[in-house]
């Protein structure tokens, strides 16, 4: 079985999947790479600045308690 995903990836990933958007898009408004924005989405690498600005492109909420809820 795979890596259980945070509550916070998953609201990512869904709103990605809403708007159409693939990671490299994503990384391309928050200026990083799409491997590095990929690993934050999916919980592989943790940077508060990652989050926050992903989180305002997905205009969903960013909180401490989903990012470190498995």
């Amino acid at each position: 079985m795979g890596k259980v995903l945070s509550p916070w990836s998953k609201q990512a990933t869904i709103a990605m999947i809403e708007m159409d958007m693939t990671v490299s898009e994503l990384a391309d408004k928050i200026g990083r790479t799409r491997e590095y924005t990929s690993a934050v989405v999916n919980g592989r690498v943790y940077a508060e600045s990652a989050v926050k600005a992903i989180s305002d492109v997905l205009n969903i909420p960013e909180t401490a308690r989903s990012l470190r809820g498995n």
